[in-house]
């Protein structure tokens, strides 16, 4: 497998992607080619000062550096860089991928640059009208995903519905379902009460075209209090409100990990004996472990990682890329879209 890697992307740049990428080329022994898209000066003494490689000297063979003259800053306008385009290292990466050079391609770059440069490389699916991002969550049981998280801010029934049959494809590569056995991804449907007819006409019309969707197992509508803790796997809405949803998570997530420290900073003897669970409690609350949002629709597996992305971030990110080629995302959407 070989993944393409903006490396001059988000607020961070190489101090992330550098030793992310060097993380999951020593985890993943199967990868046998990371492409790293930059200013190819600065990603070489980036790499001559990495632990990693003055540990492993041989992680480097496994390295191709491409470069790029110039990267897609986070405040450029999505329609300048698409009309430019130009020789930037999000541009570049894209076009490998679109090319069959590689295998996927994650960047923390500007999201609007990314989707707009995504679909202009790689194209969508028949009849996919918009790109959505979808979010991994927590849950008790399992993962859930989240999609759209700001892409499309107003959306129609239709749009909502394909949102859903996109999320199921995601599931399905994902967590392998037993389709012999009548298993579904189960999917319900954001809004601002569990009551049928409960949120906007858009919410309503496309619970009945998920309700009437042998493809999935619509469970309904779900309020923002029960998206931890509720049993199902996708979650649909528009991208306004699942990215004020998703940062309302992100936030009391980082608050409660916060809050914990401090109190354990605070009262050493009170932490000493729960080392263990105290320890999980604050790896649970860690966002950075869900970091890594999928652009679905697309014709080829490309990754968001967050803008502020450090290198446990941006490595989670990549690793999403890895689990979602294995297994095999744009084959399994490409059949649930059909």
């Amino acid at each position: 497998m070989k993944i393409a890697i903006d490396a001059m992307g988000g607020d961070c740049g190489l101090t992330a992607t550098i030793p992310a990428t060097l993380a999951v080329l020593e985890a993943y022994p199967d990868i046998t080619k990371v492409h790293l898209f930059g200013h190819e000066t600065a990603i070489n003494k980036a790499l001559d000062s990495a632990e990693r490689i003055l540990a492993n000297p041989l992680l480097r063979q496994r390295l191709q550096i491409r470069h790029a003259e110039s990267q897609v800053n986070m405040a450029d306008k999505p329609a300048k860089v698409l009309r430019e385009r130009g020789e930037s290292s999000m541009f570049l990466a894209l076009r490998a991928l679109a090319a069959d050079e590689v295998d996927a391609c994650v960047s923390s770059g500007n999201t609007g640059a990314l989707i707009g440069l995504a679909r202009h490389c790689c194209g969508t699916f028949e009849d996919v009208r918009t790109v959505a991002i979808c979010a991994q969550l927590p849950n008790l049981n399992h993962p859930s995903y989240l999609l759209d998280v700001g892409a499309n801010v107003d959306c129609t029934a239709s749009q909502l519905h394909q949102f859903a049959r996109m999320g199921c494809g995601l599931v399905s590569s994902l967590y392998p379902l037993d389709q012999r056995l009548g298993q579904k991804p189960k999917v319900r449907a954001l809004s601002i009460g569990v009551e049928s007819g409960k949120g906007n006409q858009a919410v309503t019309d496309a619970v009945a075209l998920c309700a009437d969707d042998a493809s999935m197992d619509f469970a309904g509508l779900i309020e923002a209090n029960q998206l931890l803790m509720d049993d199902c796997d996708v979650v649909v809405c528009d991208g306004f409100t699942g990215n004020i949803a998703l940062k309302a998570c992100e936030g009391t997530a980082d608050y409660i990990r916060s809050y914990a420290q401090q109190a354990l900073s605070e009262n050493p003897r009170q932490s000493s004996g729960v080392e263990g669970p105290s320890e999980r409690l604050l790896q649970a609350m860690q966002t950075a472990r869900f970091n890594g949002a999928v652009l679905l629709g697309l014709r080829r597996t490309v990754i968001k990682s967050h803008g502020a992305s450090d290198a446990i971030a941006f490595q989670a990110a990549i690793e999403k890329a890895i689990i979602l080629e294995q297994g095999e995302l744009t084959q399994k959407m490409m059949k649930q879209l059909s």
